[in-house]
């Protein structure tokens, strides 16, 4: 069997599960499999399928058919234009967090020495592209889990970042006591538990303590929205990712604080809800 048969194959096994872009997908893991650039895989495609390259590639063909994530099998995925390790003990970044990263860099000045934190930071990739766009910030990434933590600092040493990103165990804000920031940032858990079981099979495959927002979705913001102003500096952003529905109830809990001023609630490319801004009132 050629590459390019391959590449058919298994395209026609992704198309018969749903998959929405078949031929990119068997691409994407058969360069992975091959350990090839994609550029060198499409000048190779009439090459046969070699034993060792086989064997990487059709378990990963199955696996990803049933529903398993993609970026898990290739342990790759791109955020902000930067290349992130990704495992099963971390969330996978998405496009829609984004706009978080993006709407928090419109906000700050690139040219000052800004302190900021990334709250459950998983594979790093809001703390690390913060620091990568702001050369001259100092960033805290909190997350209760070990394994997350560990694969953040794999990324930020392939990102040359290490020295800049300090990384702390703990539950969301409590690692961050007595530090006065310039920005605090957060993709926390926001999806109602009982929607969880229905989410696809490749989303359940993400771990459960980055998804699972409570009953009502909403439980980290209950602990974020009235402890960020305690390590926010007086004028101190807030950035917090939500849910598609959730932007007036995080409003009001926000609003309830009395602690913000300039509140926005900003849509994503579907005009849904996605992103909390606010300021910590001056004193």
């Amino acid at each position: 069997m050629t590459l390019r048969e391959a590449l058919k194959e298994a395209s026609r096994r992704f198309a018969a599960a749903g998959f929405p872009r078949p031929r990119l997908e068997a691409e994407v893991l058969l360069a992975w499999a091959g350990r090839y650039t994609r550029a060198q895989l499409l000048a190779r495609m009439e090459e046969e399928l070699g034993p060792s390259v086989a064997a990487r590639f059709w378990p990963a063909v199955e696996r990803r058919a049933a529903g398993y994530p993609l970026q898990y099998l290739t342990c790759r995925q791109e955020f902000m234009s930067l290349e992130f390790k990704v495992t099963p003990a971390v969330l996978i970044p998405r496009q829609d967090t984004e706009l978080l990263v993006e709407a928090v860099l419109e906000r700050l000045d690139a040219g000052e020495s800004l302190v900021l934190a990334d709250c459950g930071t998983g594979s790093g990739a809001i703390a690390l592209s913060l620091a990568y766009y702001l050369p001259k910030a100092r960033v805290y990434a909190t997350d209760i889990s070990p394994a997350a933590l560990e694969v953040a600092r794999q990324n930020a040493r392939v990102l040359g970042l290490a020295g800049r990103v300090t990384f702390l165990q703990g539950d969301f804000l409590r690692p961050l006591s007595g530090l006065k920031l310039d920005a605090l940032v957060a993709n926390p858990p926001y999806i109602p538990a009982g929607e969880l079981d229905r989410l696809p099979p490749e989303v359940q495959a993400e771990p459960r303590l980055a998804l699972d927002g409570g009953p009502d979705g909403l439980n980290a913001y209950r602990i974020l929205l009235p402890g960020a102003p305690e390590v926010l500096k007086a004028g101190g952003l807030l950035a917090l990712e939500i849910g598609y529905n959730q932007g007036r109830a995080v409003r009001e809990m926000a609003v309830s604080t009395g602690a913000y001023r300039d509140m926005v609630v900003l849509p994503d490319y579907g005009g849904r809800d996605r992103c909390f801004l606010a300021y910590r009132r001056e004193e």
